[in-house]
């Protein structure tokens, strides 16, 4: 009977092929092999089981391994039925499941010459997939005959390296680097990779080519990307080959490295601030509608916050009752942050702490705007692409200059020039706004209090719609 790892209500996790002698000790797989498979395995338990240590104590770790066991035979009893197997990390799982049902391992052959001894059965099964029975039958080529599962378990066995693929070095990037798959960031990584193998295949990353990485630009070229998100794309893939390169020691040609991309940025167009009248207009409209959309419009107005980063606020990131209201942006279930120096302290003056009175009063499951939070899922998702497009919409209604070069994130940049026009130190730009500021002495210390950062901010409040609003 399969073990449970978690229950949740009405839902089970169990794992298969998992047991125990007894309880708290070590987990074994046990597994029944099919019995056409059976003569492929010489040690096979009477039972007509395979039968091995998990080497753990843990549940969830035993769970994980016995699905990488019962996988790696899935994928053996694949090849040794039909003969065929998916080139790639599937024939890789085979080899290694046909060397397991042998009792070997890779690399073991060192350890039995060190005996002065040969895994028999084993050698016997490979003579005979290529055609051998015998010394006098060998032939300089006849491991050619081999089919591709034999082949490489051959090899594994006496040393080879067993190939990282594109694919498992996502994954083990990902876990390296502490990366939530789920999270907005790694599932962009992991559509960009899939793309990537889309085009070029799933190779072992040693294998690719400058050819390769030129092949997958001029792909995201002709679907008419921007050359900025070109670059983008590029720079999701590169860190995963020179990590893994690292880790594996295996030759980094960093393929990725420099890559030319034609006419760089100059399709792109910059996007420009509001004037003092438009930002007036838009705040006062904000006034007037008094929804959700507008509180998040008015909130990016006066704090220089970016979309994402507003409509994952939880109520419990607002602090009104402190002498000088903040709120804090941090990472939650919703949403991650662009970069470290994101998170910060963001003081609350004029229209984001209209915006914010108002949202606190709207919350839900937690959160100031939940019509952008999907609570369907888990994690939840951030929904702040919509939202985005929703503000841009409604800022195309207003007679505005140059109006396809102003968006949402135009608040961001409107902030920006109106902090500097007061003269606000950069330093305090930078903390206000979550920009790194350089130099080592930024790495210190708790940064500026919200009185502090509230006093710089309040110079940039329009006189008359929300200067003078009570704490």
């Amino acid at each position: 009977m399969p073990l449970v790892i978690a229950e949740f209500g009405a839902i089970m996790i169990s794992a298969k092929y998992v047991t125990q002698k007894k309880e708290g000790g070590v987990y074994y797989f046990r597994r029944r092999v099919p019995e056409d498979m059976r003569k492929h395995y010489p040690s096979l338990s009477k039972r007509g089981e395979v039968f091995k240590s998990l080497e753990t104590k843990s549940l969830k770790e035993a769970a994980t391994k016995a699905h990488r066991l019962a996988m790696q035979q899935d994928a053996l009893w694949k090849s040794l039925r039909s003969g065929e197997v998916t080139a790639g990390p599937e024939t890789v799982s085979a080899a290694i499941a046909l060397l397991d049902s042998f009792g070997l391992k890779p690399g073991q052959h060192d350890e039995y010459k060190k005996h002065g001894l040969e895994p028999d059965s084993f050698l016997d099964e490979i003579f005979f997939q290529a055609g051998v029975f015998g010394s006098e039958d060998l032939t300089p080529d006849w491991r050619e005959h081999l089919p591709p599962v034999h082949r490489l378990a051959a090899e594994f066995f006496y040393g080879a390296k067993e190939p990282v693929f594109l694919s498992q070095a996502l994954k083990q990037f990902q876990e390296l680097k502490g990366e939530d798959p789920e999270a907005k960031k790694g599932k962009t990584r992991a559509t960009v990779v899939m793309e990537f193998i889309s085009i070029c295949g799933d190779l072992p990353i040693d294998q690719y080519k400058r050819s390769h990485a030129n092949q997958f630009r001029d792909h995201l070229l002709q679907k008419k990307n921007k050359t900025d998100t070109v670059k983008r794309r590029l720079n999701d893939i590169r860190p995963i080959f020179n990590t893994i390169s690292r880790e594996h020691e295996i030759e980094n040609r960093g393929i990725f490295d420099a890559i030319n991309i034609p006419n760089l940025g100059e399709d792109s167009k910059d996007r420009l601030p509001f004037s003092a009248e438009e930002l007036s207009l838009i705040q006062s409209e904000c006034l007037k509608a008094d929804d959700d959309i507008r509180w998040i419009i008015a909130l990016l107005s006066d704090t220089g916050m970016r979309c994402a980063e507003a409509v994952g606020l939880r109520a419990e990131d607002v602090f009104l009752n402190e002498p000088a209201p903040y709120l804090m942006l941090r990472p939650n279930e919703a949403r991650s942050l662009k970069t470290k120096g994101s998170e910060r302290l963001v003081p609350l003056v004029g229209a984001g702490l209209w915006a914010v009175k108002r949202a606190i009063d709207h919350a839900q499951n937690g959160f100031l705007f939940p019509r952008y939070i999907d609570f369907r899922v888990s994690p939840y998702a951030n929904k702040a692409t919509y939202a985005s497009n929703t503000i841009n919409k409604w800022l195309r209604s207003f007679s505005l200059d140059r109006k396809d070069q102003k968006s949402a994130h135009s608040f961001r940049h409107t902030v920006q020039d109106r902090l500097r026009d007061a003269q606000v130190p950069k330093e305090i730009q930078d903390a206000i706004c979550g920009w790194q500021t350089k130099g080592m002495g930024a790495n210190y210390g708790q940064g500026y209090s919200a009185s502090v950062l509230a006093e710089h901010l309040q110079k940039i409040v329009h006189a008359g719609l929300f200067s003078n609003q009570p704490p």
